[in-house]
């Protein structure tokens, strides 16, 4: 499974909303994020479109989640920014990877993984990947304070 730069940039883009004490502009947040504004412009579009981030207008306006980030999964990003999100498209006879569909045995194989990609992926909140940074980073802090002899 290869995730396109597009879902790449808009799960860095809402992990850092969701980390944001207010709206962010997509200037600040390109900023922030060192991406592409003109390309962040048009991936946050999407997400607001999908209803995963709401756009205020004015002054203090920007972007901001919809939903609170323990109600927001990756799958529900990544679906919406890469759509048809399939490992394994549907086999026609002659055509890779199966000559005879009725001889090629590992399409359910497949089938299964993909699922189960899917489902791994919904029960991941946004966050979680947030509280796991935050893991992370004082796992790294504790290891430069107590380095082993």
């Amino acid at each position: 499974m290869k995730i396109s730069k597009k879902s790449y940039y808009g799960l860095r883009a809402v992990l850092a909303l969701a980390q944001a004490e207010k709206a962010l502009s997509i200037h600040v947040l390109a900023e922030i994020e060192h991406l592409p504004e003109t390309y962040l412009e048009k991936i946050l579009q999407s997400l607001r479109k999908a209803n995963l981030v709401t756009a205020q207008k004015g002054v203090s306006g920007g972007y901001a989640l919809s939903r609170p980030a323990e109600e927001i999964n990756v799958w529900e990003i990544l679906r919406e920014l890469d759509p048809p999100m399939k490992t394994f498209g549907t086999v026609q006879k002659g055509i890779l990877p199966c000559f005879q569909v009725s001889h090629c045995q590992t399409n359910e194989v497949w089938r299964v993984l993909e699922k189960q990609i899917e489902m791994t992926l919904a029960n991941i909140s946004i966050e979680q990947l947030l509280s796991h940074n935050e893991n992370a980073k004082a796992q790294i802090t504790n290891s430069k304070s107590n380095p082993k002899s």
